[in-house]
């Protein structure tokens, strides 16, 4: 008999989740997921005014990689604003389009937990983000060292996360995030690799240099105005399609969870909740790169309180 492959998705509670049994990721791949990565795109490029940290000299960049590029919001963003590079995008879930994309533009079915399907020196520019709920420390290590190997010498990495547990939090918000974590530790993820060891030790250690990291401090509530507000909005859809992972891996009782989200709405504006953004660049090793900009020193962190937006 002839064995069955697996179906593409999994329903959980109305939801539309991956089916690979080796993936540490949570998250739904269905279209109000697809919404939920549009806004936190379009908040993200709001927070720091751009796509990208990186000092790209735009006239030598011809090849760009945008790893775990759900819907492919940044990725088609990016063609349009590189006309004379091609971007590639790459997802576990074939969240992105097939149709009306850009021409210097495409998207690959890949799960990043196996080596990258590209050879070694392929891109300019890698951009990585918000891949923490998904990624065991292994994987970290692993996708550290593939993301190194594929960057052409003197290209640059780009990693952009979130921390696991916001900050401000008031009692019912600081037992959600408690559950969170108790869902991701459950598939092996731990959050908090973001500071211990942090992502710039983790870029070291894959041979990356001149590495830098930025961290953001953005307002999440009414409080924060314009970026506060998307970003509450931003973290209430979290709490949506996270849901069926805090129930059926962390065992949380479902009217309990729900309770405790709609007390957390009060809270945010309470306590002034806000959420710690990283943003860390290193480079691939390379003495003679003709395509660099002046180097910025390296440093563990820049920190920066987000000013609030009316």
């Amino acid at each position: 008999m002839t064995k069955q492959p697996l179906a593409d998705f999994q329903w959980l509670e109305g939801r539309r989740f991956h089916n690979i049994p080796s993936s540490s990721y949570l998250l739904p791949n269905d279209i109000d997921e697809v919404d939920r990565l549009q806004l936190q795109h379009f908040i993200l490029r709001y927070a720091i005014q751009g796509n990208f940290r990186a000092p790209l000299d735009k006239s030598k960049v011809r090849t760009v990689l945008d790893v775990g590029c759900g819907p492919g919001t940044w990725t088609m963003e990016m063609a349009n604003e590189f006309p004379d590079a091609t971007i590639t995008g790459i997802d576990m879930s074939a969240m992105f389009p097939t149709t009306i994309i850009p021409e210097n533009c495409q998207f690959l079915q890949h799960n990043i937990q196996h080596p990258f399907p590209f050879p070694d020196n392929s891109f300019d520019f890698v951009y990585q983000r918000l891949l923490v709920a998904g990624l065991t420390p292994d994987d970290w290590k692993m996708v550290m060292s593939e993301l190194e190997r594929i960057t052409k010498p003197g290209g640059w990495i780009e990693l952009v996360e979130i921390d696991g547990v916001g900050g401000n939090n008031g009692p019912h918000m600081s037992k959600i995030w408690e559950w969170l974590n108790m869902a991701f530790a459950a598939r092996g993820v731990d959050t908090g690799i973001l500071t211990k060891p942090g992502l710039v030790p983790m870029m070291q250690e894959a041979n990356m240099v001149n590495v830098s990291q930025e961290v953001l401090r953005l307002p999440t509530g009414n409080h924060g105005g314009k970026i506060g507000i998307l970003l509450k909005e931003n973290e209430q859809a979290f709490w949506s399609a996270i849901t069926p992972a805090v129930i059926h891996t962390a065992g949380v009782d479902v009217d309990e969870f729900e309770d405790a989200v709609q007390e957390a709405e009060t809270e945010m504006e309470v306590y002034k909740s806000y959420h710690i953004f990283y943003i860390a660049i290193g480079q691939k090793r390379d003495t003679a790169s003709s395509m660099l900009q002046p180097q910025p020193q390296p440093q563990h962190h820049s920190h920066h309180d987000y000013a609030v937006a009316v």
